[in-house]
């Protein structure tokens, strides 16, 4: 069993809600990495993005998922586009069980339609299409990277998605 639990997915897929009680009931240290950044730069994510660029974000996102994937005993919830950058993903993919939280179009949708602090997502026209869009992009590396899948619907309970992770985390 790998030391360290990553979950990947879309914005709005509950990687940080379900990481938090995920960490708590198996009594591991919950790791947001968006939050970390904001934290260490004292200003938010879209804030970073307008004022320094995706690129740099992305760096500083590098930087934290390649510190936090080397300790022991953490669950590291990580940003919908962690996995565009390789080196993400080979990180995680040495020390983590890597989760796929795969959550509908309608749901991310629902989710996220009133956020005013999702970069990707300001000043879009027709919201559901670029997000299905965007997911569509990406599926496949959010697929290819994880070692097992949940399906996330505007119906999933989060105490059920929580105890399906666990058992197959422990049985892994």
């Amino acid at each position: 069993m790998k030391e360290n639990i990553a979950l990947i997915g879309f914005m709005g897929s509950g990687k940080t809600t379900v990481g938090r009680l995920l960490a708590k009931q198996l009594d591991m240290k919950f790791v947001d990495v968006d939050k970390v950044i904001a934290a260490q730069e004292k200003k938010s994510i879209s804030d970073i993005f307008q004022e320094n660029g995706e690129q740099y974000f992305r760096q500083k996102e590098r930087e934290i998922i390649l510190q936090e994937s080397t300790k022991n005993n953490v669950v590291i919830s990580t940003g919908g586009g962690a996995i565009i950058d390789n080196e993400n993903i080979k990180n995680l993919q040495n020390t983590c069980f890597i989760v796929y939280l795969d959550a509908d179009v309608h749901c991310i949708y629902d989710r996220v339609k009133n956020s005013k602090h999702r970069p990707l997502l300001q000043n879009i026209e027709n919201l559901e299409a670029h997000i299905s869009t965007l997911l569509e992009k990406r599926r496949f590396l959010y697929e290819f990277s994880s070692d097992y899948k949940v399906s996330i619907h505007l119906e999933s309970n989060l105490y059920d998605t929580v105890e399906e992770i666990k058992k197959i985390y422990i049985d892994s």
